[in-house]
């Protein structure tokens, strides 16, 4: 990196995009706190240093992805990742759970373990072994908590769903996280008259709802399970392409599934 000196948020920055995969140029923007014209001078210096990719991708419809090149991944991490580029199948994906990294931890580094690292401290499975659970992070809230993040953007058939819930929330029991927060993405969202509503984001609560209530026992030291829409957890309100209203709704679940009588609780976002 001779004759490219990269200061402290750029560092910063970096190690994020490493620990993430990459993102699209203008969550990077976001990270910078700049503009997107001066975000595309910052990443032409970073290439310049080697620090991120020369492949000019772009996955899905949108700007360009920023991603570190395998020399780079290799020096900011402290544990083995395979070299990784942006993929149709993967960017939402990728993308929704960086913007939920941010949301609820900013930019700091000791707050957030990322699904790479989870994955690095399982190490190889063993033939013939089913690989554990790995979460899509974990986060540390405000009262030096650990929680699991599940991510989910489609709704899986119920017999999947709760496989996968059950598999979670054990995993946040040995991990001895307080509990596992399932954010769900495409908020449901109301046309201006009312009278047209896309229920994509109920249909994936409802079915990880079901889940959790089939899986929870309400031992006392059970995991607890928190549900939310993702427009709940990113700061800004979205609004659809027509400019209709995204009205968020937030399930909480406490403790075990008979404690709720088969009803979600819907309210206000759970201070962390």
């Amino acid at each position: 990196m001779t004759g490219h000196r990269l200061g402290p948020l750029d560092m910063t920055v970096l190690t994020i995009l490493a620990e993430q995969y990459g993102a699209p140029s203008d969550r990077v923007a976001r990270m910078l706190g700049t503009s997107m014209k001066n975000v595309y001078h910052k990443t032409a210096k970073w290439r310049a240093a080697h620090m991120v990719s020369n492949l000019r991708i772009r996955p899905v419809p949108g700007p360009m992805w920023v991603f570190p090149t395998r020399s780079a991944t290799e020096a900011l991490l402290p544990f083995y990742a395979k070299y990784w580029t942006p993929t149709p199948k993967m960017a939402a994906h990728v993308c929704t759970v960086l913007d939920v990294r941010l949301a609820l931890v900013g930019l700091d580094l000791d707050r957030w373990v990322s699904e790479r690292e989870l994955r690095a401290q399982l190490g190889p499975t063993k033939p013939g072994v089913s690989r554990p659970h790995v979460h899509d992070g974990r986060f540390l809230d405000s009262e030096g908590r650990w929680w699991a993040v599940e991510v989910e953007m489609t709704a899986k058939n119920q017999a999947a769903a709760r496989v996968a819930v059950a598999k979670a929330i054990a995993e946040a029991g040995s991990a001895e996280c307080a509990g596992v927060l399932y954010i769900c993405a495409d908020p449901v969202i109301v046309s201006k008259s009312g009278t047209e509503t896309d229920r994509r984001s109920e249909e994936i609560r409802n079915v990880v709802w079901s889940a959790v209530e089939q899986v929870l026992t309400g031992a006392e030291n059970e995991p607890k399970v928190r549900i939310l829409g993702l427009s709940e957890v990113l700061p800004e309100q979205k609004t659809d392409t027509a400019g209709a209203v995204v009205r968020p709704g937030l399930t909480v679940i406490e403790g075990g599934a008979s404690d709720h009588s088969g009803q979600a609780a819907t309210g206000k976002a759970v201070s962390w």
